[in-house]
């Protein structure tokens, strides 16, 4: 097949270009950095900004329609802002089968607290810009803009579009260092301090789970939206933190605080501890993959997840994190217990 991929030099979107290439598609990239991105030789390269009031990526593209290219699929893995991604949609029009846009469950909205506990599906309450001409990318702008570039892609390919939407994304070369915070902390520190259970549940997705879903749409022209989730329905932070700790042989001593204590402590779920959510942000785990599971989505254990995460980040030189406590902030913790 012939496979387009706006973006895909990170991430998930470098998993999918190798098991893309590694199943002999024909595999061309639009990505803005004129640096070797550690890509597959097979793939073709097109330079340049998609955003055509900032470069001229879509003319890359518009040349190899000009000659007469046709595209099996799309994959739309860097769409932000309505306007930039519906630049790529009029100018796709025509010339892909299936048009696959990678969005986010940040397009939910928080439900009523009558509602706290039930279960999101494809079809729950979205969120709501209170300005949709809003451009900027930020924490609370970044859900609702989602939801507009969604709308954009359904209208221009009302019949082949297929939208993911993916949760907390893990595993090797994860730029964000949420889930890698525990592989490190678990390997490299005599104690860590973890919130007393309850403290919710967890939901993340391998990186090489969701790529291998995107090339099964790919493959089979699923569409529709479909949350992606992971690893496995219900899983309380708890049971992941041991579960890890077991997996990666860990002599991590854990001390288990009371939230209270904690918030005493200015610990922030989240910022401090990625993975644990407040109460208030529960449903980000509570959300369902039911459909997606039903057209193909598998996830790995999260144990063979967090081991490949120790390899690498040990392999990669085990570089500061971006997220998470630091080591020194952990043992001021332990010193107060």
């Amino acid at each position: 097949m012939n496979i387009l991929i706006l973006g895909g030099t990170q991430f998930s979107g470098r998993a999918f270009v190798q098991q893309a290439v590694n199943a002999n598609h024909s595999v061309t990239l639009l990505h803005r950095s004129k640096a070797d991105p550690g890509l597959p030789t097979a793939v073709r390269r097109l330079v340049g900004d998609r955003d055509p009031k900032v470069g001229d990526g879509l003319d890359r593209i518009k040349e190899l329609l000009d000659a007469g290219e046709h595209f099996d699929a799309v994959v739309d893995m860097c769409g932000y802002t309505p306007r930039v991604t519906k630049a790529a949609c009029d100018l796709l029009k025509g010339h892909t089968d299936l048009y696959i846009y990678i969005s986010t469950i940040s397009v939910y909205d928080q439900p009523d607290q009558a509602d706290a506990d039930a279960i999101l599906t494809e079809d729950s309450p979205k969120v709501i810009l209170d300005d949709p001409t809003v451009e900027k990318v930020t924490g609370e702008t970044y859900g609702g803009l989602k939801v507009l570039c969604e709308q954009v892609v359904t209208n221009a390919f009302p019949n082949s579009h297929c939208i993911p939407r993916p949760c907390v994304i893990a595993g090797p070369n994860d730029p964000t260092d949420r889930i890698t915070w525990w592989a490190r902390m678990l390997t490299t520190q005599d104690t860590l301090v973890i919130p007393k259970p309850p403290a919710g549940i967890v939901s993340f997705i391998d990186s090489r789970d969701l790529a291998a879903f995107f090339l099964h749409c790919v493959t089979n022209k699923a569409t529709g939206v479909f949350n992606a989730t992971g690893p496995e329905t219900n899983l309380t932070l708890h049971d992941f933190i041991h579960r890890t700790h077991a997996a990666l042989e860990s002599k991590t001593k854990l001390i288990e605080a009371n939230h209270d204590w904690l918030n005493a402590q200015a610990i922030q779920p989240w910022q401090d501890i990625p993975t644990w959510l407040p109460p208030e942000k529960q449903y980000m785990s509570r959300i369902s993959s039911a459909k997606a599971r039903s057209v193909g989505l598998t996830n790995r254990p999260l144990e063979d997840t967090m081991i490949a995460i120790q390899q690498w980040d040990t392999e990669r030189g085990s570089p500061d994190l971006k997220a998470g406590m630091k080591p020194d902030r952990i043992a001021e913790i332990v010193s107060k217990l």
